[in-house]
């Protein structure tokens, strides 16, 4: 009982002294008392920190840099990935080591010439379009502008055959200063004697 007693006593003290007693609240309880902030007047200019500026300035390039990077190296991970979807599994199983070793290398360094020329800005409106097509079509994907409506470049692959040698894959590309008519190649690669079958089967 006595217990009981003590812990009931304890409550009632706590409730009744519940808000009489408030600790002193200090404002500036992080500001130096032996300094004081002088603020400039108006007549006196205001001292500018130009590391400061410069630091500032140079994180937010870095920053912007390494975003566009990111982008460029997303654009062409997705440019990589509509080349296998393009050739199929049938296709690509036979030729994956000529298109890891020369294509795919050769159309990342035709895209990053692109993005160049193009411009860090704009180079950011840029998107592949369009599917690989099937069956025949030489159509692998396009590079198209977001900003201007239109495509910048077209890849693509068609199937050559040389007497006495065989099935040849050659992939190019075209560019809009021309209306895509010059053949600009990116690489060939070597099929066989029989015939391929068709594209992304």
């Amino acid at each position: 009982m006595k217990m009981w007693m003590k812990k009931l006593t304890v409550l009632l003290v706590t409730i009744l002294t519940l808000g009489l007693y408030v600790p002193p609240i200090y404002i500036n309880a992080d500001v130096d008392l032996g300094k004081k902030d002088i603020e400039p007047s108006e007549d006196q200019p205001k001292q500018v920190d130009e590391e400061e500026i410069e630091d500032s300035i140079t994180e937010e390039n870095l920053i912007l840099e390494d975003s566009n990077q990111l982008y460029l190296e997303e654009l062409n991970h997705l440019a990589k990935e509509q080349v296998q979807a393009k050739l199929g599994t049938k296709i690509s199983s036979k030729v994956n080591g000529d298109l890891n070793r020369t294509v795919l290398p050769n159309i990342e360094t035709v895209l990053d010439e692109l993005y160049k020329e193009i411009g860090d800005e704009e180079s950011q409106y840029l998107m592949i379009a369009d599917e690989p097509s099937g069956g025949y079509g030489e159509r692998i994907f396009n590079l198209y502008h977001i900003k201007d409506k239109e495509n910048v470049a077209k890849f693509h692959v068609n199937r050559l055959r040389r007497p006495q040698d065989g099935y040849y894959f050659q992939f190019h590309y075209h560019l809009r200063i021309d209306q895509f008519e010059e053949h600009f190649p990116i690489a060939e690669v070597y099929w066989g004697k029989d015939t391929p079958p068709k594209w992304m089967a």
